[in-house]
């Protein structure tokens, strides 16, 4: 892909022969670009406009999307016994030890360590998801169909601006983060300034080339749009909200709703005209969303309800619950990164 523009000579107009792909459908595309922005937004507005509405929505957060997403991932990973059997180091061994580990990071660190990786870890796993569902949009685009063809230009603005977010943020979130004490590492503002800056070059080559791309009738408007709604999200979520727990309570929301829509997608492809290979398989197929969303949610509700019950019967009180969820977290985005990178790995 070219990464200059000309704009003192014309260049011809010209068109894709090769019309757009899907990533599922054009439904399923449209709604996983609209549904997850929105609903964060809204929920953002709600608590702007009545901040008591916060602890509700968080956890509904937490409890409807959360929860449910982390779930979500065991669908694909143990929820079969052969499937289980292949990637029970990943589902089960590497677990026990993540929890143990975030366990011994509090007692012996404090929990402003384990609260503070939180914070950049989510980060980098909303990126990396985030720029990952672009991928996809550009591959399902005309000239993402090309064997080899990058967007160097995209990808630039995808890393730069979520960096400049989350250096902006740190810089000011203050010492705690869901009310758990947090300690984030300010960089010089000089530093904040020049990342700012690399992202607005960023903003505008790609803004140029999208415009240039709309004039010769070659712009993929999905694949543009996930874009911006990308950037928005992450300027909005770590930069336009001054408080730093609603601004994740948007970003959460719109990367845990993205997430179920792809673990469901990638599910039901495995089991188109296949018999189902667990109870969890027969709620993926199409039009079986709801029965899907509905399912995990009953069992991340039941796990989670019965482990807290059980730390606090053994005496471990909120803050080693608060810690092995955490930890639960951490384990989810380390089998997340591996599950969608290593196609050995044997979903269900």
């Amino acid at each position: 892909m070219a990464l200059y523009l000309d704009t003192a000579i014309p260049a011809p107009r010209v068109s894709f022969a090769t019309p757009r792909a899907c990533i599922k459908s054009e439904v399923f595309d449209a709604a996983l670009l609209i549904v997850p922005p929105v609903a964060a937004l809204t929920a953002v507005a709600a608590v702007q406009a009545n901040p008591g509405l916060f602890r509700a929505l968080l956890l509904a957060d937490l409890s409807l999307l959360g929860y449910t997403h982390v779930v979500a991932t065991y669908t694909r990973l143990a929820f079969a016994a052969e499937t289980f059997r292949r990637n029970r180091f990943l589902a089960f061994d590497l677990l026990l030890l993540v929890v143990v580990a975030s366990l011994a990071l509090v007692f012996t660190a404090g929990t402003w360590v384990v609260a503070t990786v939180f914070l950049y870890l989510q980060w980098f796993h909303y990126m990396r998801q985030g720029h990952g569902l672009a991928r996809m949009y550009f591959r399902a685009s005309p000239e993402g169909q090309s064997a080899g063809s990058r967007d160097i230009v995209t990808d630039l603005l995808l890393v730069l601006v979520p960096v400049y977010a989350i250096a902006a943020r740190s810089a000011t979130m203050g010492g705690t983060f869901l009310d758990l004490p947090a300690k984030t590492p300010v960089l010089p503002a000089e530093a904040i300034t020049a990342l700012g800056l690399a992202a607005a070059v960023a903003g505008v080559m790609w803004t140029l080339r999208s415009a240039l791309a709309f004039t010769r009738g070659t712009l993929d408007g999905m694949y543009a749009s996930f874009v911006l709604s990308y950037v928005a999200m992450f300027l909005v979520g770590y930069i336009a909200i001054e408080s730093a727990d609603i601004g994740w309570l948007a970003i959460s929301i719109w990367h845990t709703l993205q997430y179920a829509l792809m673990v469901w997608m990638m599910s039901a492809k495995k089991q188109a005209g296949a018999e189902p290979a667990s109870f969890i398989a027969r709620m993926s197929p199409p039009r079986r969303m709801a029965g899907y969303v509905l399912s995990c949610i009953a069992i991340s509700t039941a796990i989670y309800l019965v482990l807290g019950q059980l730390v606090m019967a053994m005496g471990g009180g909120m803050l080693v619950a608060v810690v092995i969820y955490l930890g639960i977290n951490f384990h989810h985005y380390m089998v997340g990164a591996l599950m969608w990178k290593r196609r050995r790995i044997a979903a269900a």
